[in-house]
């Protein structure tokens, strides 16, 4: 994992609470900034990321916390998540230099998110599906 100016896109599904927490405590120590979490425990580890830095910011215990806001997100739909942590996930305080994938799946996922990637560079979007 990098250490400074990077954002975090994980990719989660059926894992135990206790390989998303320490997902969470890693990162964080780590000094992400920004969290994208995708697929189907996407929301659930997005709420496991602000329930430890809840924790860290009222300093009930003596955790690192970044001096800067840890912006998290959650998407279900796999491609308009790395779509969202490619173009729209920004920080107002800290630059993102580095996107790090992290591949938590039950599938790899490798060769989905670089045929993602050609297709975003080549100008998809995602399209409104309301």
């Amino acid at each position: 994992m990098p250490t400074e100016n990077w954002l975090l896109m994980i990719i989660a599904d059926e894992k135990p609470s206790t390989v998303l927490i320490e997902i969470a405590r890693k990162s964080i120590n780590r000094g992400v900034c920004y969290v994208c979490c995708l697929s189907s425990q996407a929301e659930k580890q997005h709420d496991i990321f602000r329930e430890d830095i809840d924790v860290r910011e009222v300093e009930i215990e003596n955790n690192y916390l970044p001096g800067y806001e840890i912006m998290t997100t959650w998407h279900r739909d796999f491609s308009e998540g790395v779509w969202f942590a490619m173009y729209l996930a920004w920080h107002e305080e800290q630059e993102i230099n580095t996107i790090f994938c992290l591949n938590a799946g039950k599938e790899d996922s490798e060769e989905v998110i670089l045929e993602l990637i050609n297709k975003i560079n080549q100008g998809w979007v995602p399209i409104d599906k309301k």
